[in-house]
């Protein structure tokens, strides 16, 4: 990604009815299948859900700068999806990040409904200490930078008004990946020496419906 625009990074936290989960995940499915494979600008989509019921939902994308995210808001995937989310949807909060860390498996990721582990954590870093967090995770073998072949997915962003917070996505092949990924020596070595930045961090298991990436995607923004 040198010498590119800076990828749009963005987390949605959405809420919906019962009655539309079933037209909402369909609507949601087309929309993210069709996307990855008819513009090469959209690096990214993935749309999941807190079990058990499903109402309250996370989407997160991945553009490769404005021009692909107008081309995709523009596509009639899209608007149909829009057109079902307009009556699915009682309330939306938009999350827009600074990418500072996003890594994929180079094979292009096409899933539905497959029981993936992932997780979202949402961290508040205390006062002063962004620097210094993001050149811990940066670091050159960071675990925050490393991908292996049951670490599927791994994006970090700092929240674009408030760099004290930020947010990390994960997603594994399944559970017991992820529970092997927790014992290895640099996630360890990153758990524990992120503890003196960290003022408080939320954990959330979310269920996928649709995973969806270009794959190979590679950025580490060192810069601090």
């Amino acid at each position: 990604m040198a010498n590119q625009a800076t990828p749009l990074f963005r987390l949605f936290k959405l809420t919906i009815t019962a009655e539309q989960r079933a037209n909402f995940v369909t609507a949601g499915r087309h929309n993210l299948v069709t996307s990855i494979q008819n513009e090469p600008g959209t690096l990214a989509m993935y749309t999941l859900h807190v079990a058990p019921a499903g109402l309250e939902n996370r989407v997160i994308e991945v553009y490769r700068d404005a021009a692909s995210y107008d081309q995709h808001a523009n596509s009639p995937q899209f608007k149909a999806f829009r057109a079902v989310a307009k009556d699915a949807v009682t309330q939306q909060a938009v999350v827009n990040l600074m990418p500072i860390v996003l890594r994929e498996q180079a094979q292009l990721l096409l899933v539905s409904g497959e029981p993936h582990f992932v997780q979202l954590t949402e961290v508040t870093l205390k006062p002063g200490q962004a620097a210094a967090y993001q050149e811990l995770i940066t670091t050159s073998g960071s675990a925050a930078t490393t991908v292996q072949p049951s670490r599927l997915v791994v994006a970090i962003g700092r929240v674009v008004d408030d760099p004290q917070k930020w947010v990390i996505f994960e997603v594994y092949q399944d559970k017991l990946a992820y529970q092997r990924y927790q014992q290895t020596a640099a996630n360890r070595y990153c758990q524990l020496t992120s503890q003196a930045s960290i003022q408080t961090a939320q954990t959330t298991v979310l269920s996928p419906d649709t995973l969806v990436n270009q794959g190979g995607l590679t950025l580490v923004d060192r810069q601090g």
